[in-house]
C-alpha cells in the first residue's frame, strides 16, 4: 500500500509537523510496509535528501495546483490522503482556502471522489482571542475551514482531547481519535536510572520555544537547575536570537542541530529537560514527548513559573512516571491504531 501525506513543510528547516510526519511515515513503513509520498505545502521548500527522494511540493498555493499535483501520474494511483493540518502553516492567518478546495476538487475527480480517502491529523483546529489580535478576525473563517476539512473526512486523528470537543459538532457520530505525539528523536528501549544521569539540564527544541526559555523563563529555568543540583546546560537546536553562554551562573553548551541519533544519546545522559511551554498543550509538544521518552525529568515552565517535583528526592519517581505515561501511546501501540484506520 501506498500513502500521500500532506504536510506543511519538511526539514529543512527544523519544523515540528514535519519532523512529526517523517517519524510516523517510518513507522508505517517498518511496521506496516505502508510506503509514503509527501506533498509539501510550501512552494519555497528548497528540498532535502530526506525521505529518499519521496517528496514534492506544490508550485503555488492555489486550489488548482494541489489538485492538479495529486493528479501527476506518480499520485494519482495513491487514493488515501493523509492531511496534517496546522492552518497557520499552509497560510500566514492560519486560513488555508486554497488547501481545502485543492483536496475538494481532489475528491470530486474521478467519478465524484469514488475511492479517495482524506484521513486528517488535526495539530490545530482554530484560534481565537482577544478583539485587538488578528486571530480574533480570523476566527470564523479557520472555524468554517476546519468544519469543511472534518466534514470531507473519512477519519480524524488529533493530539489533545480539547481539539478532540471542539471537532465533535462537525463529526456527525464519528470517533476522533485522540493520540498524543510522539518523540521524533526515537524511543530507547531502556533507559539509564534516574541516579546515574550527568547533572546535565537539556533545552531541546525550535528557537522560538528555546528563545522563551532563555528570555521570560530563565529565572524559572535558573532556579530548576538549582533545585535538581545542575552543572551544566545543554542547547539542542538551531540558533536563537539572542544567545546566552550561561544561566544562573551555569555554562550553556550550544550544540546547535543535530541529527536525531545524537540527540537522542544526549538525553539518555541528562537528568532533566526544560521547555517553556502552555501545561495543557503538552501532550501536542515533540520535545515534551522527547523528554518522557528518554526517562528524563520534563520541566515544564509558563506564566514565569516552572514545574518541579516538592522535593529533589521525588524527581526520580516524577521521570519514571513520565516515561510510563509515554509508552502507553509509543510508535508501535501507535501503528496498531494506524493499522486500523488505513484498513478501514
Amino acid at each position: 500500500m501506498h500513502l500521500i501525506q500532506i504536510v506543511p513543510c519538511l526539514p529543512p528547516p527544523d519544523e515540528g509537523v514535519g519532523h512529526y510526519a517523517l517519524a510516523l511515515a517510518g513507522q508505517l513503513r517498518d511496521r506496516l510496509g505502508i510506503a509514503t509520498r509527501f506533498v509539501v505545502g510550501d512552494p519555497a521548500w528548497p528540498g532535502s535528501p530526506e525521505p529518499d527522494g519521496a517528496a514534492v511540493k506544490v508550485a503555488a498555493r492555489r486550489a488548482a495546483a494541489l489538485a492538479e499535483l495529486l493528479d501527476q501520474p506518480e499520485l494519482r494511483n495513491q487514493s488515501t490522503v493523509l492531511l496534517h493540518y496546522a492552518g497557520y502553516g499552509y497560510q500566514r492567518r492560519g486560513c488555508p482556502a486554497w488547501l481545502v478546495e485543492g483536496l475538494s476538487l481532489w475528491q470530486k475527480g474521478a467519478g465524484g471522489g469514488s475511492g479517495r480517502r482524506l484521513i486528517t491529523i488535526f495539530h490545530e483546529v482554530y484560534a481565537g482571542g482577544p478583539p485587538w489580535r488578528s486571530s480574533f478576525w480570523t476566527s470564523p473563517r479557520q472555524r468554517r475551514l476546519a468544519a469543511t476539512l472534518a466534514g470531507r473526512s473519512e477519519s480524524m486523528v488529533t493530539s489533545l482531547d480539547l481539539y478532540r470537543r471542539m471537532l465533535l459538532p462537525w463529526a456527525g457520530g464519528r470517533e476522533i481519535k485522540v493520540l498524543p505525539v510522539f518523540s521524533t528523536v526515537g524511543e530507547p528501549a531502556a533507559v539509564p536510572p534516574f541516579a546515574e544521569r550527568a547533572p546535565r539540564m537539556a533545552v531541546f527544541g525550535g528557537a522560538g520555544v528555546r528563545g522563551r526559555a532563555y528570555g521570560r523563563h530563565r529565572p524559572a529555568l535558573a532556579a530548576a537547575c538549582a533545585t535538581l543540583g545542575i552543572e551544566e546546560i545543554l542547547d539542542i537546536g538551531p540558533p536563537v536570537a539572542a544567545p546566552v553562554e550561561s544561566v544562573g551562573g551555569l555554562p550553556v553548551r550550544r550544540l546547535g542541530v543535530l541529527p536525531a541519533a545524537a540527540v537522542s544519546a544526549l538525553l539518555l545522559g541528562a537528568r532533566a529537560g526544560f521547555v517553556a511551554y502552555p501545561p495543557a498543550f503538552l501532550p501536542k509538544s515533540t520535545i515534551f514527548a522527547a523528554y518522557c521518552a528518554h526517562g528524563v525529568l520534563p520541566v515544564c515552565a509558563w506564566q514565569g513559573r516552572a514545574e518541579l517535583p516538592a522535593s529533589p528526592a521525588a524527581a526520580g519517581p516524577a521521570a519514571a512516571a513520565a516515561r510510563a505515561w509515554y509508552l502507553e501511546h509509543s510508535l508501535p501501540r501507535q501503528a496498531a491504531v494506524w493499522r486500523e484506520l488505513l484498513a478501514a
